[in-house]
């Protein structure tokens, strides 16, 4: 018969094994994720995003402010930019290789600016192997919790 802290641990083991296994799951049905955000800078403000764009992926961003100077260097040299912009400029294009994506954005108008952007992001390439280790924590919990239905020797 099971004891009682048997069968709690094979419930708390079984939930955190399930919980890596669908993370896992997840991870490899949805190589890329997307991030959308929205943030506003003050005057003479600077942001600075970079991120690995995968291939084929598709990046989008707006920028509304009084003026503006922006900067973008992508793994594709054709979607490079590096201009001044006044009011609002909206960029959208696709990364057709892999890399590294930086963006730069510095103010230089008198008042604040507003960005919005969207990008497909890789995953973690250690992300996969976090998810083992959840898996396998699960089942070591398991396996301790096991010990305590164990028969005990004669003596204890």
């Amino acid at each position: 018969m099971l004891n009682k802290f048997t069968i709690i641990g094979i419930v708390i083991g079984g939930i955190i094994s399930i919980l890596g296994a669908s993370s896992m799951a997840d991870s490899l049905s949805n190589p890329n994720e997307i991030q959308e955000d929205s943030a506003t800078f003050g005057v003479g403000g600077l942001d600075k995003i970079q991120f690995n764009a995968p291939e084929n992926s598709s990046q989008s961003l707006t920028v509304t402010g009084d003026s503006f100077d922006i900067k973008i260097t992508t793994p594709d040299p054709s979607n490079d930019i590096n201009e001044s912009f006044k009011g609002k400029a909206s960029f959208s294009w696709i990364s057709f290789t892999s890399g590294e994506t930086t963006i730069l954005i510095q103010n230089t108008g008198d008042s604040e600016f507003t960005e919005d952007y969207k990008f497909e992001l890789e995953h973690d390439p250690l992300f996969f192997t976090y998810s083992i280790l959840v898996i396998i924590a699960g089942i070591v919990i398991i396996g301790f919790s096991a010990g305590f239905s164990a028969k005990k020797p004669k003596g204890f």
